[in-house]
């Protein structure tokens, strides 16, 4: 059993078949026949089975994906270690965070980053926070920038500090005359809100279902960009965080506005997987991230 033996395993596993496994790894299908014979005669077990034109693996086959998974991440860790012996300062970052704090709070960060490592691929996607989660697990990212709480254990979670959260209305809306909004105040307000699988979403519904207000939802989206467009037009207000709102407040179409006697906070926090190594190069990204929105609680 040999890497190049199990690569062509694994490739057979998620390509579905012999056939594409083939094409991906630019080998004969004999080939790749001959490779799992190997591997099923050197463990004494089938690794495949045929269900009607599908070829899926066995129970075993199962198990041995997942080895394969775990030696794969093995190999790249000591690669990694390797070239970071050696000095190699080179390599990629894969970062994944959520479109409100890549827009308003990462990009001197990530300025900086590029800065002092010019030659590291710095790769950074944005998506919500279950999705984050996911991919760091899966491999796909080596830190992730995700909103609390972090349930998975096998994530290594360090929290930042908490941001608050403020209701943002039409500044012309009647209410918007207040100094602070009282709970009753809300239910006169349209809301657009955040989808429902969010974990912005749930933080937002726990918070209205606290002070006893069922929220009239007019509206529902992902783009922070649009819900601010829309309050400032005047069809809707939102909970948003602080941060996210300065350039409308201070043109003053939006106005940000407390609950008397409440306050609703949000709470990132930074995630790597438990059993991968973690690069220098990601090490550092992090170490950036926690200076500067560590010690920021607005």
């Amino acid at each position: 059993m040999d890497l190049h033996q199990l690569k062509v395993f694994h490739t057979a596993v998620k390509a579905g078949g012999f056939t594409l496994a083939s094409r991906k790894l630019h080998l004969s299908q004999s080939t790749i026949s001959q490779h799992i014979k190997q591997l099923e005669e050197e463990l004494g077990c089938p690794l495949f089975m045929r269900i009607g034109k599908q070829v899926l693996p066995t129970e075993a086959g199962q198990l041995l994906r997942e080895h394969c998974e775990r030696i794969f991440q093995d190999v790249k860790n000591a690669e990694m270690s390797i070239q970071e012996l050696t000095g190699l300062r080179k390599g990629k970052v894969r970062f994944g965070t959520g479109a409100t704090t890549l827009i308003y709070q990462l990009p001197p960060v990530l300025e900086a980053y590029q800065a002092r490592y010019p030659e590291v691929e710095l790769i950074v996607v944005s998506d919500i926070s279950e999705v984050l989660r996911q991919e760091v697990q899966a491999h796909r990212l080596d830190l992730g920038l995700v909103m609390l709480p972090v349930e998975e254990t096998n994530l290594q979670v360090e929290p930042l500090c908490a941001e608050e959260l403020c209701v943002a209305l039409p500044a012309r809306h009647p209410l918007a005359q207040k100094r602070a909004l009282q709970i009753c105040d809300l239910s006169q307000l349209r809301f657009i809100l955040y989808e429902r699988k969010t974990v912005m979403r749930q933080l937002i519904d726990n918070f209205f279902a606290e002070v006893g207000i069922q929220p009239r939802v007019a509206m529902v989206m992902e783009n922070i960009e649009a819900i601010k467009s829309l309050i400032g037009a005047g069809l809707g207000a939102s909970v948003l965080p602080m941060h996210a709102v300065g350039n409308e407040a201070a043109d003053k179409k939006v106005r940000l506005m407390r609950v008397e006697k409440k306050r609703l906070h949000r709470q990132l926090s930074l995630i790597t997987l438990k059993s991968s190594y973690t690069p220098n190069a990601v090490r550092e990204l992090g170490k950036l991230i926690l200076a500067e929105l560590g010690t920021k609680r607005n």
